[in-house]
């Protein structure tokens, strides 16, 4: 997936803001990336973007060389091939567990199907129970479960329809702390083992650290730099991004022959 030149402006007062500005990324398919950043820096308005939430003012999004955001362009967010993981997970309360996951399985009335389609639909659900570790909670309401499991089932539900890339936007923030650093662990090894391409969003340094195989750090709407984890924290391009990220001691210093 890639993201060339976007930029996008708010109407708001006194002046508008723009909150992301010629932003460039490049995810490698099958890889795990972080867009990393504080409050405010831009981070969400582009997973908007990407999702197909929001239009940017300029700029495109390709996926896999189709162009879902351009010039002329906007594929609707339930054509692009991309799953997300909201905040909070963000179940429909009224629905049970199999229902929520099946919820992008299917579009119209489920009465509508075949049998053999309404057959399929309920194998890929119990697929993504087995795969999140909740068979068998099918029947249960989204209140019958913990702030863990309700986030498995939204991970579930993002990865039924089989999408290209799945978007997790702080996924973890309203999870305890030490429930936070299980669950992460345990979506990390689920999203290696299917091989979905992932962009997470997060403010948290740790999380971006130790899940991605690529961090994006952002501020004022733009991204400052794109590295490795180890890349990002050992050899920072920008001071900013060094007091942000971990414990930073920043030294005044003068080249002397370009050393």
């Amino acid at each position: 997936m890639t993201v060339r030149g976007v930029s996008k402006t708010y109407a708001a007062r006194p002046a508008p803001v723009r909150a992301v500005e010629q932003v460039d990324l490049t995810v490698v398919e099958g890889s795990f990336t972080a867009v990393l950043g504080a409050s405010g820096c831009g981070k969400t308005t582009l997973l908007r973007v990407i999702a197909g939430f929001d239009q940017p003012d300029q700029g495109e999004v390709r996926l896999g060389g189709r162009l879902l955001t351009g010039p002329g362009t906007h594929i609707p967010p339930e054509r692009r091939g991309i799953g997300i993981v909201p905040q909070e997970g963000a179940l429909f309360p009224h629905l049970d567990v199999a229902q929520n996951i099946g919820f992008g399985l299917v579009r119209g009335h489920i009465a509508s199907l075949s049998r053999r389609a309404r057959r399929d639909r309920a194998t890929r659900i119990d697929e993504m129970l087995e795969l999140v570790g909740l068979a068998g909670y099918g029947k249960r309401r989204p209140d019958e479960l913990s702030g863990g499991q309700q986030q498995r089932v939204a991970l579930a539900r993002a990865l039924a329809p089989d999408p290209e890339v799945i978007l997790l936007d702080e996924p973890f923030s309203s999870l305890d702390a030490d429930l936070r650093a299980e669950l992460r662990v345990e979506v990390r090894e689920l999203l290696r083992r299917v091989g979905t391409t992932a962009v997470l969003v997060t403010h948290d340094q740790d999380e971006a650290l130790s899940l991605a195989d690529h961090i994006a750090v952002m501020r004022n709407g733009k991204i400052v730099q794109v590295d490795s984890p180890h890349g990002v924290y050992g050899a920072t391009n920008d001071p900013h991004i060094a007091e942000f990220i971990g414990d930073a001691v920043l030294l005044p210093a003068r080249l002397i022959a370009g050393r």
